[in-house]
């Protein structure tokens, strides 16, 4: 997931040529004798404002915490013409504010199926070299920014809708390089206005960043989440991506994988009985 991102990233992973926020008016309840309505109207906001408190709200919606620990559970599926496998791996994480991050495997479960007439049925049969072996990489919620916002200068933005949901003023914005010569990807984001952090975002590539193995990468996403303590975290990866068959069919053709972040606790300290000596 390229955040994760890739992910993350990712994301991982804004805004608009220049767009402001709705004008609000408001009517005073008039006392004994008066007439006159006031009118109240927001300031409005420059494409540098609004993506410097979205950078800021990134910058801190971990802020007054050293470390965070959770749970990743990464669920991939990979299909070839006739097989399929559907792979569970479990991973606690571990990450601190100075940028330390560390992963363990706790648990992973394989099923594997087979394609009988034109229908799928499980394969019991022993597994003898695994097609791919999970791993969790280090990643670090204090120190990762999505990448459209660290490196802005790379990117052009666009304003593409504006909405409300529970009270807040959601934009939907787009990005895309502004180098036809970079692989880098585009991408829509969705932005809460409230804390002018990011609640959604999905990637796409118009160059193919591997194009001796990857034949299409066909979705990729992030969403992020509010804890009850006010720390915004991302919850959720999605990624599907097509393989080409550079392995004389030992690779899948198509890969899809789902990342869940959940269990999320903070200021816990480094556990070396779950994640070893540091």
């Amino acid at each position: 997931m390229a955040r994760t991102g890739f992910v993350k990233q990712a994301r991982l992973l804004l805004l608009a040529a220049a767009f402001t926020l709705p004008a609000a008016t408001a009517t005073a309840q008039p006392s004994s004798g008066a007439t006159d309505t006031v009118h109240v109207e927001r300031k409005k906001l420059t494409l540098e404002e609004i993506l410097a408190r979205c950078l800021q709200g990134e910058k801190t919606k971990l802020a007054g915490h050293r470390d965070i620990t959770y749970t990743l559970t990464v669920r991939s599926i990979l299909h070839w013409k006739k097989k399929k496998e559907v792979r569970d791996a479990v991973f606690k994480m571990f990450a601190d504010d100075a940028g330390f991050s560390r992963s363990v495997k706790v648990g992973e479960e394989v099923h594997r199926f087979k394609l009988q007439e034109d229908a799928w049925v499980l394969d019991e049969s022993p597994e003898k070299d695994p097609s791919v072996k999970m791993e969790a990489g280090g990643f670090s919620d204090f120190v990762e920014l999505p990448f459209f916002l660290e490196d802005q200068q790379e990117f052009n933005f666009e304003l593409l809708d504006r909405t409300i949901e529970a009270n807040h003023v959601i934009f939907k914005v787009g990005f895309r390089p502004k180098s036809e010569f970079k692989i880098l990807p585009s991408g829509i984001v969705y932005v809460d206005t409230d804390a002018y952090r990011i609640v959604h975002e999905e990637f796409t590539f118009n160059q193919n960043p591997f194009p001796l193995l990857v034949k299409d990468m066909k979705s990729f996403s992030r969403h992020w989440e509010e804890l009850p303590g006010g720390e915004w975290v991302f919850t959720r990866v999605m990624l599907e991506i097509e393989l080409r068959n550079v392995f004389f069919g030992k690779a899948p053709e198509n890969v899809a994988v789902a990342l869940l972040r959940e269990d999320f606790r903070f200021d816990q300290g480094y556990d070396e009985r779950i994640f070893g000596k540091r």
